[in-house]
C-alpha cells in the first residue's frame, strides 16, 4: 500500500507550527520510503552478500534522484549527515586540498554558523586568512564587493544562497561568474540548505563548484544531507576510516535516511509551484498585517518577495525581548523562533541583524515565522490575534517608557507613533 503524500501532523491539533526554517515535519510518503530500511533491509551496504547489495542499490538510486533534482550527475553527490557537516567539509576540505600558495578564504557576515565557525577555526589554526564581507540593510551580499576582495591567492569563496534568518536571497550566479572571471582557480561554495526545497537549485545555472543542501528542510528526515562537488574541485575528506562516498566521507551510510532524502527532494520538485504559491500568499499577509497590528514593529529582510525566501517572515519588536514573546506564544499554542534554530538559548543578538545594521538592543526583539505546506489562513489569523496583546502586555512590564522609539530605531520600525 502506498501512502499518499502529506506533510504529516506537524503539531497537535490545538497548536500551530511556524518554524519550518528550523525543520519540517516528515512527509508521510517519506516515512514510507524509509521504513523498509529500518526493518527488513537494515544490512550494511558495504558488505558483499545479496541483502547488503539491495541496500547499496537503494543508495545508488537515491543518489541519482538527488543529483537529478539539482541538475548534477550521481558521481557529484556526497551524502553527509546534514548541512553543518557539508559546510564543514566544503571549507575544511578545500583548504586542506589546496596546493596553491596562500590560503585566502572569503565569506559573508550573515552566513550560518556552520560556515562562520568553521572559517574562524581555520583562521585560529593558521590554515586560512579570512575576509568577512558586509551586507546591505536587507541582508544581501553585493556581487561586486565579492569580486573586489578576490585575490590571486583566494582559495575559496563561500556565500549562502538564502539567509535562514531574514530570508534574503543572494545572486549566487552573478557572484560565481565574477569570482571565476577574477580568479578561475577560486572554488565557489554556496549553502543552499534553505533554498533547495523552496526554489529549486540547478548547479550549472548557479555556476558554483560546491553546494550544501539537506533533507530535513524539505519534509525529509534529519541526519541526511549532501554536498555537491563539481568534478575537478580539490577536496580532502574530513572523516576518515572507510571508502564510502568515494573516500570523501567515511562511515556506514544511513540507508533509511538517504532513501527518505531522495523521496523528499522528488516530492519537493513535484510540489514546488503549489508550495510557492501557498507560502507566498500567507507570507504576504503577515508582512503586511504585522506592522499594522503592532506599533513599533519592523519587518527585517527584503520586502520584495522576489528577493526573499518563500514563507519567511522576520521582524523586530521594540522594547520587548524576543525570547519573552516566544515563551508567551508557546503558551498560546504557537511555535516560532527568534532566528536560527542553531543559536537557540544564545543571549547575544542575532549576528545577521547586527551585520545588517540593526541596533543590538532592537535586535534582541527579533522574531522569525516560517510557513510551510500545512499552514492555513486560520493559522495566520490566529497569530495576528494572539501576538498583539502579548506584545502589549510585555511592554507594560517594561521599566522604561515604550511609547516612543529612539532615533536609532526609527529606520527599522513601522507604525511608529508621530
Amino acid at each position: 500500500m502506498t501512502t499518499e503524500s502529506a506533510p504529516g501532523r506537524a503539531m497537535p491539533a490545538d497548536r500551530i507550527y511556524l518554524d519550518h526554517a528550523a525543520t519540517t515535519p516528515p512527509d508521510l510518503a517519506v516515512v514510507e520510503a524509509m521504513l523498509p530500511y529500518l526493518t527488513e533491509r537494515w544490512h550494511n551496504p558495504s558488505s558483499i552478500y545479496v541483502e547488503a547489495q539491495a541496500t547499496r542499490h537503494a543508495i545508488d538510486e537515491a543518489r541519482a534522484t538527488v543529483a537529478r533534482a539539482v541538475g548534477a550527475g550521481p558521481e557529484e553527490i556526497v551524502f553527509t549527515s546534514g548541512g553543518s557537516e557539508s559546510d564543514s567539509l566544503a571549507l575544511r576540505g578545500v583548504l586542506a586540498a589546496s596546493t596553491r600558495r596562500g590560503k585566502h578564504l572569503v565569506t559573508s557576515a550573515v552566513e550560518h554558523h556552520a560556515v562562520l565557525d568553521s572559517a574562524e577555526q581555520l583562521e585560529r589554526e593558521g590554515l586560512a586568512e579570512v575576509t568577512v564581507l558586509p551586507v546591505d540593510r536587507e541582508g544581501r551580499v553585493d556581487p561586486v564587493a565579492v569580486e573586489a576582495v578576490v585575490r590571486d591567492d583566494t582559495v575559496l569563496v563561500s556565500v549562502m544562497h538564502a539567509n535562514n534568518e531574514v530570508g534574503a536571497l543572494n545572486d549566487i550566479a552573478e557572484i560565481a561568474r565574477r569570482v571565476h572571471e577574477r580568479n578561475p582557480h577560486t572554488v565557489v561554495h554556496t549553502d543552499a540548505v534553505q533554498s533547495a526545497a523552496h526554489l529549486g537549485v540547478n548547479v550549472d545555472r548557479l555556476g558554483i563548484d560546491l553546494m550544501t543542501f539537506t533533507a530535513h528542510k524539505m519534509y525529509g528526515p534529519r541526519g541526511a544531507g549532501a554536498l555537491y562537488v563539481r568534478p575537478g574541485t580539490p577536496l580532502s575528506p574530513q572523516i576518515l576510516g572507510g571508502t564510502q562516498e568515494r573516500r570523501l566521507r567515511a562511515g556506514t551510510e544511513d540507508t533509511a535516511a538517504i532513501a527518505g532524502f531522495a523521496r523528499a527532494i522528488a516530492l519537493a520538485s513535484e510540489r514546488r509551484e503549489a508550495d510557492l504559491t501557498h507560502e507566498r500568499h500567507l507570507q504576504q499577509r503577515l508582512i503586511e498585517d504585522l506592522p499594522r497590528r503592532i506599533p513599533m514593529l519592523g519587518i527585517t529582510g527584503p520586502r520584495d518577495l522576489d528577493r526573499r525566501l518563500p514563507g519567511n517572515v522576520s521582524c523586530v519588536v521594540a522594547y520587548v525581548e524576543g525570547e519573552s514573546i516566544l515563551l508567551a506564544l508557546d503558551l498560546a499554542g504557537v511555535a516560532a523562533s527568534s532566528g536560527s534554530a542553531c543559536t537557540t538559548g544564545s543571549v547575544e543578538p542575532s549576528h545577521v541583524l547586527v551585520a545588517m545594521g540593526v541596533p543590538a538592543e532592537l535586535a534582541r526583539g527579533s522574531l522569525r515565522f516560517t510557513l510551510g505546506r500545512g499552514n492555513t489562513e486560520a493559522d495566520v489569523e490566529r497569530l495576528l490575534e494572539v501576538l498583539p496583546p502579548i506584545v502589549q502586555r510585555l511592554r507594560a512590564l517594561s521599566p522604561v517608557p515604550t511609547t516612543e522609539a529612539p532615533p536609532e530605531y526609527l529606520p527599522w520600525l513601522e507604525g511608529v507613533p508621530a
